[in-house]
């Protein structure tokens, strides 16, 4: 009988029947003895825990349960997630030569023997990526370029074979009675960072392309009118560690960010909510162009437009064996059919937040283009010129989901480079918003924001919680603040200053290298 202690440990996450699981472990492979170490931690992510169990041949299992404290409170929205990954899993192991973990057995509800909802599946062989990809810091490769390369190559065969697992509609896969079938989309976009809250949003199965990135701009801009925004500035893009030689001067660009934006509390204000609208209906003009400048249709209408995605190839859910073979793709929550041209971006690695090094894409599109020229199913030539164009013009897609799905530390230089792509454009991206922040329309919008801001006293209060005694820095965050001149740019009258006749305000790693080298004694 297992000490109280022994138990606090392994179900910390979930209070479940370990005989019952063991049980069911054994009566699926047949009889094996289960045994299920009571003392063992939970591996816990942002969504999901896990526990493994063994069996007497040495084989071992994965049992997967949502959090109940996770990023995701809704207990629908967890259980719909893991009836869709399971399903999901099972689908592609059915369909394709992509390794993914067996599922054995799944439940979607709390009203089981073992009396948690779970998934029952195979645990992955090999070591995740992330073991390999770099240090701690992330600056020294334990792993070679053409590792990497290999890497990169396998995963464009996999997209290749994700490619050819088609459907009529965009949304995420379930299983009912051993048919598998499209119903609401489950991407994280519409999801995520409590999107999954807002109401009367459409959340398909959707039909077309454009209802599918409606749905995903909607989300966007409800989140940034009426949700917390986290650590999202748009003009104060917080510090990504690669812009800076050693840990030291990163930390400090981090804690001049961080004074910055605690100043009138700009994260959560009308005026930075205000900007991230203006920018989503930018976006949402770019993102028609892009679908009227390149169709991602295949020539022949009978096949489906609509293909399955893994929104998180990152290090943590790729396994490899020593010779970075990859041997399993895990965590397909969140995963749904999508459009091809969405499908087709390189994935973002290290983690999906992070561009993947040009230099490896070479390779990601090599192991697409081997992989289509070698199936036997596809023949037409047409169509593979298509595939290869899509490929080839992704990476607008890349940066559209990063933004509008808020998987990102720097909206705003992401929205340049796109403002930088599609050019022709009659104004700067200062310009830009100079005239929209000037505008009835917007200054209207902000005031009608303002109502839900901190009053004087509430972002005082905050400002001395935050700072303490340090009178120093935050002085030097006001300063900034009024230089910037944060709080009067949605007027319609601009006022007369030193920001009058230039451009826009971008607190970025500039500032804060520029701040360092004036206090340098």
């Amino acid at each position: 009988m297992p000490s109280e202690d022994e138990r606090a440990t392994i179900f910390q996450c979930g209070d479940f029947d370990e005989s019952a699981l063991c049980r069911l472990a054994s009566k699926l492979r047949g009889g094996y003895s289960c045994f299920c170490d009571t003392a063992q931690i939970p591996a816990c992510g942002s969504f999901n825990w896990t526990i493994q169990i063994s069996f007497d041949d040495r084989v071992q299992w994965v049992l997967r349960s949502p959090r109940t404290d996770g990023a995701i409170r809704s207990k629908e929205t967890n259980l719909s997630l893991l009836a869709s990954e399971a399903a999901t899993l099972k689908y592609i192991r059915a369909n394709s030569t992509i390794p993914v973990p067996q599922v054995f057995a799944y439940s979607c509800s709390w009203d089981n023997d073992v009396g948690i909802p779970y998934i029952l599946m195979a645990k992955a062989h090999g070591s995740p990526l992330q073991c390999t990809w770099s240090d701690t810091t992330g600056n020294n490769p334990c792993i070679t370029q053409g590792q990497k390369e290999k890497i990169l190559f396998q995963l464009g065969s996999i997209t290749w074979q994700l490619s050819q697992l088609t459907f009529d509609v965009a949304g995420s896969l379930f299983e009912e009675d051993g048919q598998f079938q499209i119903k609401t989309c489950l991407a994280r976009g519409l999801l995520l960072n409590q999107r999954h809250s807002i109401e009367d949003l459409d959340r398909g199965p959707f039909r077309t392309k454009k209802a599918y990135y409606d749905a995903h701009i909607l989300a966007f801009l409800e989140h940034v009118k009426y949700l917390p925004l986290g650590h999202h500035c748009f003009f104060a893009p917080i510090p990504a560690r690669t812009e800076y030689e050693d840990y030291t001067r990163f930390r400090k660009a981090s804690d001049w960010w961080s004074d910055f934006v605690t100043v009138q509390s700009k994260i959560d204000g009308s005026d930075n909510r205000s900007d991230y609208v203006v920018a989503g209906e930018a976006l949402s003009q770019m993102m028609a162009r892009w679908t009227e400048d390149l169709s991602d249709d295949l020539p022949d209408s009978r096949k489906p437009p609509f293909s399955i995605h893994h929104p998180d190839l990152s290090v943590d859910n790729i396994f490899v064996d020593e010779h970075f073979n990859i041997t399993c793709v895990i965590d397909w929550a969140f995963s749904s059919s999508v459009p091809l041209s969405i499908l087709l971006t390189a994935p973002g690695l290290p983690q999906s937040r992070y561009e993947v090094d040009p230099s490896l894409l070479p390779a990601f599109e090599n192991g697409f283009r081997c992989a289509l020229e070698e199936s036997t199913k596809h023949k037409n030539i047409e169509n593979e010129m298509r595939l290869c164009q899509t490929l080839s013009c992704s990476r607008p897609l890349w940066l559209f989901s990063r933004i509008l799905n808020f998987d990102s530390t720097t909206d705003y230089h992401l929205f340049k480079a796109l403002w930088d792509y599609f050019g022709n454009h009659d104004q700067s991206i200062s310009e830009f918003f100079l005239s929209r922040q000037s505008s009835q329309e917007y200054v209207t919008l902000r005031n009608e924001l303002m109502e839900d801001d901190q009053t004087t006293v509430q972002m005082a209060t905050l400002e001395r919680e935050y700072f303490h005694d340090d009178v120093w820095r935050l002085t030097i965050a006001r300063k900034l603040t009024l230089v910037s001149q944060w709080s009067l740019r949605y007027q319609v009258s601009r006022a007369h200053g030193i920001r009058s006749n230039g451009n826009i305000f971008v607190a970025d790693r500039k500032l804060w290298r520029w701040i360092d080298s004036c206090l340098k004694p």
